[in-house]
């Protein structure tokens, strides 16, 4: 495997690992902070939310017990998970040039003029198309389509975040060389 086609291999397991963190981190709160109901057994799920909640998008049944949560943008579902993924994504990636899902895989991401991590702004930079996605979910499918198309298509492999904030994504071993 060449090396771009293994940054690329590699890029992908990362996003998919710092996916499931940032999930990981959603279910961890839901479960803290939803209020929670004894469920009697013969109802479904749908007649279970429907008693407890206006929307069944808030509502989730687990054996004999419904969660009901708020998503709104002042409930923490929606604001510790924020903050995790600047932390991941913009500070951690900005002053380290790692993500977590980037550091298990063995790839970094550079300035692609100074070869060296990307600094917060170009951190921040690569992180908004993400960023947009969530905010606007009615654009996200189309622009997670572009980004991997960016990202396969392209010869430098770059994604329109990487586009935005002049970084490259490259093996560490490669980072080590320079």
């Amino acid at each position: 495997m060449t090396e771009s086609k293994s940054v690329l291999v590699k890029r992908g397991l990362a996003w998919a690992i710092d996916s499931f963190l940032v999930l990981f981190l959603i279910s961890v709160v839901v479960i803290f902070t939803a209020e929670r109901y004894d469920v009697p057994g013969s109802w479904s799920e749908k007649e279970v939310c429907s008693q407890f909640s206006d929307s069944s998008d808030n509502c989730l049944v687990v054996l004999d017990e419904a969660l009901v949560f708020d998503l709104g943008v002042k409930s923490p579902i929606f604001w510790i998970p924020f903050f995790g993924l600047l932390a991941n994504f913009v500070v951690l990636t900005g002053l380290t040039g790692f993500s977590i899902g980037k550091l298990i895989c063995g790839i970094r991401v550079i300035n692609r003029g100074s070869q060296k991590p990307p600094g917060l702004t170009a951190a921040a930079g690569r992180t908004l198309p993400w960023i947009l996605v969530t905010a606007f979910p009615q654009i996200g499918l189309g622009l997670l389509f572009v980004e991997i198309g960016l990202v396969v298509g392209s010869s430098d492999r770059r994604r329109l975040g990487d586009r935005i904030a002049g970084t490259l994504v490259i093996s560490r071993s490669t980072s080590q060389d320079n």
